[in-house]
Order: structure tokens, then C-alpha cells, then sequence
């Protein structure tokens, strides 16, 4: 799904006006009109609810005002509260939406008393797209006060008090159950801290194609994406037909890293999984799946021929950047860096640039930060950036995790993940991702698409297994992923 910055949404609307000969007050009559069946359509009849509008002196408070009205016509109450400093003056379409309410119903603009604010439903018309950096008063206290009554509140477009392009909240956010975003979904709604305030999102259709006017730079990952990039099984292939994923991981202290790497690859449906081992990690196998073969790792060249993809870094312990930058330097397959073999080649990151084959990256944020001299604070707030940046310098794919894991691309757009929770927060989760995303690889997946995959339905095995569990287990994810790609494959 398309998502969009409020500048990129700002220049499809006036473009979209300028094609179609429409002027803002017609778009926001659509906008009210729109909205007010959304409202009818998830909540049913709404004859004699009483709404609560709290409307700002800009074009998010026109829409409020306006809708406020198209509630009335339908029945419902509505109770008017428009909020502004007092040297504000509102917008000219505002004030026309004022002056439209007046003449519906004159008793339903009041003055803001707290002690009147008795309804069924909010409505959050203070600020829109355009919002940046921080609320002053009365907005602050306003919010606070929004926040504390236990109705359901809708916003308009965002929550106002969240920018719509970063996800980056004011020092107040409206708490939203549920908002309604205009013609195109907004970035800063499906990005953290954004996205643990607005509730249940639903975009509102305009009636106009906006997705024409705008460049494709990011998009939220969604099950009709997945399902057109699955590789399906042909009738007639084998165990060859689906790759074989070498894994360079684990070490006398890290043995289980692995194990979870491999059981990943398995998962992904890779036709062989093959792990090379040191000496010392023969005997410490025994829990290995018994599909997997192993292989001496001093040898490992020796087998890159009958590779399709490599996994190299989870448990392998801090190493000579050097050791990584020979294996990169040879590798004749794409390759999927994690874990140690990321932090194995901190001050020395150019080595990524020596790779004539595609590499994907899987740093979690610290290891992001480790990488960029950064702190991690800094990439959890600018993750977008980072991630994006990274890809470009060093020609990478980058797979930052995390809540809503990103995958960014040196050309191509910025891809958000859905899915996932808190019950996934446990070890050994990132060794899983690692091994998913090389299986696919295998499989003849693009290491974009791999990557896309990989992260999708890692996070929705998290989801289907924490319905019914508290906390959930690296491994019980990878035993999860078959039977979630079956039912997508063929469901």
C-alpha cells in the first residue's frame, strides 16, 4: 500500500484541483461527505448520537465544521468547539464552514466548557498534515482534556499533535480510536511512536486518483503485496528446483545461533541447508535438525559452487574484519549479513562496497548504530533516514528491525512491515529472520523480495502464536512460517 509524506500529499491535492477543476471547498464538501459514511458504515445508525467536534482554525477544522454539519443532516447531534490562541484568525474556508453550520444550526457552536462535554463520539478536527514540531497552549491542554474522556475518538486525516511524514509526536497527541485518513495513507501513521496513536486506520477514497501524481518512495507491506511475490512450487522440480543456503554461523560459545539460523532457512522451504562448522561445533550439533549437512568451514570456498545463497554472521563471534571482507570479496552468491558479522566490521564498513553480489544487511538498532557511529537513540528516531541512508552509501539492501521493521533499497522505494509484536521480544528471533531471508533467496527470490518476505510473515508467525501465548520462542516461529506460506500459497 502507497503511503505518502504530507508534502508529497499537499502537492498530489493541488494537482489533482488544477486537472479536475476542482476548488477546495467543493474537496472538502467530498471530504464531509465521505467521512460521514465511513461513520454510518462502522457504526451504524447514528440518529440522535451526540458528536463531539473539536474543530482548529485551519483546513483540518474546516473539514471538522463541515462534517460537523453532514452529521446533523443525518440525524446525529453535534457540538462545535473551535480551538485557537486568541490572535489566531481562522482560515477563509473555515470561516465559510462556520458560517454554512450557522445557518443548519446555529445552537451547535459553543464555547468551550468542560463542564458541558458530554457525548458519544469525538471527532479530532484541531490539526492536520500540515502540523510540525510542538503544541502550544490551548491546544495542549486541549488534547489533554480530549484524552481524558472515555468516548471513542476519530481523527481527521492524523491525530493531531503526530507529524504525518515522520510519525514524530508533539509534547500532546490526541489518543485516536480510529482515524480516517484522506485519499492517500500517511507515512507517520504506520511508523513508531506515530503508530501507537491512531487506532484502527481507515483511508478515506476522494473520489479522485491521487496515486497518479505522487512518486512511489514508500510502502506499507501488506498481504496482496506478499501474495503476488510468492514463489510457488512447479509439479515438475526437486530438492535443486529450490537452492541450497550455506550458513556460516555459530561458534563454541554461540552454538544455538546456528541451529536457528538453519531452522530458519528450513522454513523458508530451501531444498538443502548446509552449515559450515568448525571443529569444536560438531558435538555441540546434536539438536540440529537432521536435514541439514554439515561442512568443514575452513572449506568453505569449496562449495560455493553448488550455492545459491550465503548466511553469514549470527553467533560467529567478533571477528577480523578481514575474515568477513574474504568472504564477500569471493562470494559468487548473494549474501545475508547479521549479527556478529555486522559488528565484526565496525570501522570498516567500506568492505561492503567490494561485494560483486547483492547483500542484505539485518542490523537491529544498536547494531545500526555501532555501524553508522551513531547512538542508538538517534537511529530509533530517524530510522527511515538511517535505514535509507545506509542503502544508498553502500549499495546495500538494508533490513533495519525492529517495530515496524523497515526495508530500504539503494534505488528503489522504502517498504514498512505490519507485523510483528512485543511477545516476539526474545533470543534468537533476528537468527530466524536471517535464515528466512537467505532460504528465499535460494528459492530465486530477488534479495529485495526475500528481504520483504522474509520480515512479512517472520512477524506474522509472531502474531498467530502470540493469540495464544504470552511470550513466543524464536524456534516456534520457524516452526510456524510453512504452514502461514502454505495458507497463503494456495488459500
Amino acid at each position: 500500500m502507497l503511503l505518502v509524506t504530507s508534502e508529497t500529499m499537499r502537492l498530489a491535492e493541488l494537482t489533482v484541483m488544477e486537472t479536475y477543476k476542482v476548488n477546495e471547498e467543493l474537496l472538502m464538501e467530498v471530504v464531509a461527505t465521505r467521512f460521514t459514511d465511513k461513520l454510518i458504515e462502522i457504526f451504524g445508525n447514528i440518529r440522535g448520537r451526540r458528536f463531539l467536534v473539536f474543530a482548529g482554525k485551519g483546513k483540518n477544522g474546516g473539514d471538522a465544521i463541515a462534517i460537523a454539519r453532514h452529521l446533523i443532516l443525518e440525524g446525529a447531534e453535534a457540538r462545535v468547539f473551535l480551538v485557537k490562541e486568541e490572535s489566531e484568525k481562522t482560515s477563509p474556508i473555515t470561516q465559510l464552514q462556520l458560517d454554512r453550520l450557522r445557518e443548519v444550526s446555529s445552537e451547535s457552536i459553543i464555547d468551550f466548557a468542560q463542564e458541558k462535554v458530554i457525548g458519544d463520539f469525538l471527532i479530532d478536527g484541531l490539526f492536520g498534515t500540515g502540523f510540525k514540531g510542538e503544541l502550544r497552549e490551548p491546544y495542549v491542554s486541549t488534547i489533554k482534556y480530549m484524552n481524558s474522556l472515555k468516548i471513542p475518538v476519530i481523527s481527521i486525516d492524523v491525530p493531531s499533535g503526530l507529524d504525518a511524514s515522520t510519525g514524530k509526536i508533539s509534547n500532546e497527541c490526541v489518543k485516536a480510536n480510529y482515524t480516517f485518513t484522506l485519499g492517500l495513507p500517511k507515512l507517520g501513521l504506520f511508523i513508531y511512536p506515530g503508530a501507537e496513536f491512531v487506532g484502527k486506520v481507515y483511508v478515506i477514497n476522494l473520489g479522485f486518483p491521487l496515486d497518479r501524481f505522487v512518486k512511489n518512495e514508500y510502502e506499507l507491506i501488506d498481504e496482496d503485496f506478499i501474495r503476488s511475490i510468492l514463489p510457488l512450487r512447479k509439479l515438475d522440480s526437486h530438492k535443486g528446483t529450490y537452492g541450497r543456503v550455506g550458513v556460516i554461523a555459530g561458534s563454541s560459545n554461540y552454538p544455538g545461533a546456528s541451529i536457528l539460523v538453519t531452522k530458519g532457512a528450513l522454513a523458508s522451504g530451501a531444498g538443502l541447508v548446509t552449515l559450515f562448522v568448525t571443529p569444536d561445533m560438531y558435538q555441540m550439533l546434536h539438536s540440529l535438525d537432521p536435514e541439514v549437512t554439515l561442512y568443514p568451514r575452513e572449506n568453505w570456498i569449496d562449495l560455493l559452487p553448488d550455492l545459491s545463497s550465503l548466511v553469514l554472521g549470527p553467533g560467529i563471534g567478533k571477528l577480523d574484519a578481514s575474515f568477513i571482507g574474504s568472504i564477500i570479496g569471493m562470494s559468487k552468491v548473494p549474501i545475508v549479513l547479521d549479527a556478529d558479522g555486522l559488528n565484526s566490521i565496525v570501522g570498516s564498513v567500506d568492505i561492503l562496497k567490494s561485494s560483486k553480489v547483492p547483500i542484505v544487511v539485518t542490523p537491529h538498532p544498536g547494531e545500526m548504530a555501532r555501524l553508522t557511529s551513531r547512538d542508538t537513540s538517534f537511529v530509533q528516531s530517524n530510522r527511515l533516514e538511517v535505514a535509507n541512508n545506509f542503502s544508498k552509501e553502500y549499495g546495500v539492501i538494508t533490513v533495519l528491525k525492529g517495530a515496524r521493521t523497515i526495508v530500504s533499497s539503494p534505488n528503489g522505494i522504502t517498504y514498512i512491515n505490519p507485523t510483528g509484536n512485543p511477545s516476539m521480544a526474545t533470543g534468537g528471533m533476528g537468527d530466524v529472520l536471517s535464515g528466512l531471508i537467505g532460504g528465499f533467496i535460494a528459492r530465486g527470490m530477488s534479495p529485495l523480495y526475500a528481504s520483504i518476505l522474509g520480515v512479512y510473515i517472520h512477524g506474522l508467525a509472531g502474531d498467530s502464536l502470540s493469540k495464544s501465548q504470552e511470550r513466543v520462542l524464536a524456534q516456534e516461529v520457524a516452526k510456524e512460517v510453512p504452514i502461514l506460506l502454505r495458507s497463503m500459497m494456495y488459500d
